[in-house]
């Protein structure tokens, strides 16, 4: 029987999140009868198995037409079955689908309309260190934004789009199906949205002998992370903890702003570890991750920690951070958005109670294997045999 072809295509690859979990993907189904090919537009790591790695002509844009049709020649040329867009939407998907026979599958990795309260904070970001256009955005660009809900109206017809030129449509939790179905307008029983959760592998060891080390990890950007949080929860509880220190393990634009917000509070046990590509060696002995973050999709770092045996604590920003930290207390802590007081608070508590870190230590190892890929892989080989199954009945019908 000849193997069936699934292709991902991604911006950069491997380069975050999604890639990972791409590769996690592709380890399972690979093993299952299937041939993997990634797409992308900058390769960064030739070396990684399981899959073949092809680029894009195109090194400026993925959205371009000159890829679009690269895609198109790739597709039939290596007579793909399924086309996986993973974060990456294509203004060229409907010229790309007219002249192709795949199937075609969307991965939303992300809160539902995320994009909202990006664009949101980074409007408010350039305008408030103005006194003045901080008043505009407060009596007007805010306002205008949220009552007249153009931009809403304009990201809610780019989501239908989507949603109408693909097979499938996968979402990271249950309640961000219910959104889409309801903002969408779609039908309860009959529609093409599946729930798949970012997979997460278990750790090779589990040091149980921790350090005591409070962790970030991630990208250091404002609109969404928002670790400049960190650094005033640090500020207000380092004296209450004079054991623990704090290690921030991550780059981005924001961190030569957050390292001398560090020094000009003249914080103490404090470190900025930059980028690493192997931030096990930081679970390892970490016993607390902490995430502020104002949204978070997923936060592929809380799994990562609980994998380790790292007990999280994170705002309740999303359905998707609830669903990994529920029941707070026991797979991890979830403080009130956004409430600095609770959150070191909370945090305190669970650095003073040795006993309490200990018990839910041994639960969030537990709880990561929920996510475990041979869990997540089976929910992806579901989508690929149902899809395959309908692709058959159609080839069966032309052929007739």
């Amino acid at each position: 029987m000849n193997k069936k072809r699934v292709l991902f295509l991604h911006n950069e690859f491997p380069s975050g999140g999604a890639e990972r979990v791409t590769v996690d993907i592709a380890d399972y189904i690979s093993e299952r009868g299937f041939d993997i090919y990634v797409l992308a537009r900058e390769i960064r790591d030739w070396s990684l198995p399981n899959m073949t790695l092809l680029e894009l002509p195109d090194k400026m844009s993925v959205n371009s037409k000159e890829n679009a049709d690269a895609i198109i020649d790739i597709l039939q040329e290596l007579q793909i079955d399924i086309f996986v867009l993973p974060v990456q939407t294509l203004s060229y998907l409907s010229h790309i689908r007219s002249n192709t026979h795949c199937k075609i599958i969307f991965a939303l990795h992300g809160v539902p309309f995320w994009e909202i309260a990006s664009d949101l904070y980074t409007k408010k970001k350039r305008v408030w260190s103005s006194p003045f256009k901080r008043l505009g955005w407060i009596l007007v660009t805010y306002p205008k934004t949220m009552w007249f809900k153009r931009y809403h109206k304009r990201l809610l017809s780019d989501y239908i789009r989507v949603y109408s030129q693909v097979d499938a449509y996968t979402v990271l939790c249950e309640e961000y199906k219910q959104v889409l179905i309801e903002k969408m307008k779609l039908s309860p029983s009959e529609n093409r949205i599946y729930v798949v959760p970012n997979s997460e592998k278990s750790a090779e060891t589990v040091n149980f002998n921790k350090k005591k080390q409070i962790l970030y990890v991630g990208r250091m950007s404002y609109e969404d992370k928002r670790i400049d949080r960190l650094i005033n929860i640090w500020d207000m509880i380092y004296e209450k903890v004079p054991d623990w220190e704090f290690i921030l393990v991550g780059d981005g634009e924001e961190r030569e702003s957050l390292q001398q917000m560090a020094q000009k509070k003249k914080l103490p046990r404090i470190s900025f570890a930059g980028h690493s590509d192997h931030v096990e060696k930081y679970y390892r002995d970490a016993s607390v991750l902490c995430l502020v973050s104002t949204f978070e999709g997923w936060g592929l770092c809380l799994t990562e920690a609980q994998a380790n045996g790292v007990v999280p604590i994170a705002f309740d920003c999303s359905a998707g951070v609830h669903y990994i930290l529920s029941p707070s207390g026991q797979n991890g802590i979830l403080v009130t958005p956004y409430n600095l007081e609770e959150y070191a608070r909370l945090l305190v508590e669970l650095l003073t109670e040795s006993e309490k870190l200990k018990m839910m230590r041994q639960n969030v190892i537990r709880k990561s294997m929920e996510y475990a890929p041979d869990v997540i892989g089976d929910k992806w080989l579901r989508i690929f045999d149902s899809l395959l199954s309908s692709l058959g009945k159609c080839n069966k019908m032309e052929n007739n």
